[in-house]
């Protein structure tokens, strides 16, 4: 009986100061950035009613937060639009490249009423492994040059972590 609430003495000391042994963890850093770009549309269908479009879109950042990070990014995006009713939706995915040539992919959703959302799942080089969300919404768009084409700017705020 002693010899076994000696064990369980050593066990519940040696748990105690393994809280006190530092752990590696991912730091969290905040993002705020502009988005512009240009896309264009492939337009299957538009009535009143419904519609429906895939895009191809490229643009570049500029971060409005004091870290700069993601400034001069540039990006790559394909998605999908649905318009049920007067509401829009939207999905799809998008490559960020660094001006050092590594890169995010993240994936996007969003509607007209809560604007879009942006996550990270992979990356390269000191990207990898990111993780994080931003929310972004359109800030700025002008009329199309081209017919089937969209210029927008849409501001994000966010945060993402890196494992150490």
């Amino acid at each position: 009986m002693s010899y076994r609430r000696n064990w369980i003495a050593v066990t519940v000391v040696i748990l105690s100061l393994a809280m006190f042994v530092p752990v590696a963890q991912a730091q969290r850093q905040d993002i705020e950035y502009i988005i512009c770009s240009a896309q264009t549309a492939n337009v299957p269908h538009v009535s009143p009613e419904v519609g429906f479009w895939s895009f191809d879109g490229k643009g570049i950042s500029q971060s409005t937060h004091e870290n700069k990070l993601f400034d001069n990014w540039t990006t790559h995006m394909v998605g999908v639009t649905k318009m049920v009713g007067g509401k829009w939706s939207w999905n799809g995915l998008v490559k960020s490249m660094a001006p050092d040539g590594e890169f995010v992919i993240g994936e996007f959703y969003g509607d007209s009423e809560s604007g879009t959302t942006w996550k990270p799942f992979y990356g390269t080089g000191k990207w990898k492994g990111i993780k994080g969300e931003s929310k972004g919404k359109a800030i700025t768009g002008g009329k199309p040059i081209v017919q089937g084409t969209l210029q927008v700017c849409e501001k994000y705020t966010g945060w993402f972590e890196l494992p150490k």
